[in-house]
């Protein structure tokens, strides 16, 4: 891994220390991805877990009829991982794909764990990654029970608006479980609003 990968890790990585990236650094790798590469198929036992660099990876999944439904977004400076996979060695229920060009890092949970037991501050980093990753999940799923699709597609523009530009509409518009159309018109509301 070159200088300025470990360093970019070590800046926004909270509690990974030196020794602790010596450790991983065999099992990382650094891919660059296009926009709608699959970094994780549906039905696929993955215990794969990705750091973004940047762009953004979407999780969705597919109904009966074809029709996808999009989960979440993970975007930069944060992990994602087949939750499935990783806890109870189960096949994805979940495609993660790559939106725009993506940068991210891969290790395997299987590796993070091995040297978790050699290290506290790893082991505790394992830990605050799984707090992590499922805090955004339950962030997006109580939005979706209190919030309307306006006022969720208005918090999301609020939290992230430079990422809510690059996504294209049909995805968010699945995000906040309504139509295109829908999602046109919140749109035009609330630029007349303002």
């Amino acid at each position: 891994m070159d200088a300025e990968s470990k360093d970019f890790l070590l800046k926004n990585i909270p509690g990974l220390t030196e020794p602790d990236l010596e450790r991983l650094s065999p099992d990382i790798k650094f891919r660059k991805v296009s926009s709608g590469d699959i970094l994780i198929e549906s039905d696929e036992i993955s215990k794969k877990v990705f750091f973004i660099k940047s762009g953004i990876v979407r999780i969705y999944c597919l109904s009966d009829n074809g029709v996808d439904k999009t989960i979440l977004f993970h975007t930069k400076k944060s992990f994602v991982g087949n939750y499935d996979g990783i806890i109870f060695s189960r096949p994805s229920k979940y495609c993660y794909q790559a939106i725009g060009k993506t940068e991210l890092f891969e290790l395997t949970y299987d590796s993070i764990y091995k040297n978790a037991q050699k290290s506290i501050t790893l082991n505790n980093l394992r830990g605050n990654m799984f707090l992590a990753m499922m805090g955004i999940f339950l962030k997006q799923i109580e939005d979706y029970v209190l919030l309307n699709p306006e006022e969720r597609y208005q918090k999301h523009m609020e939290e992230n608006p430079s990422v809510m530009k690059k996504i294209p509409s049909k995805y968010l518009a699945s995000l906040l479980g309504i139509t295109p159309v829908s999602l046109s018109r919140i749109k035009k509301r609330i630029f007349r609003g303002n």
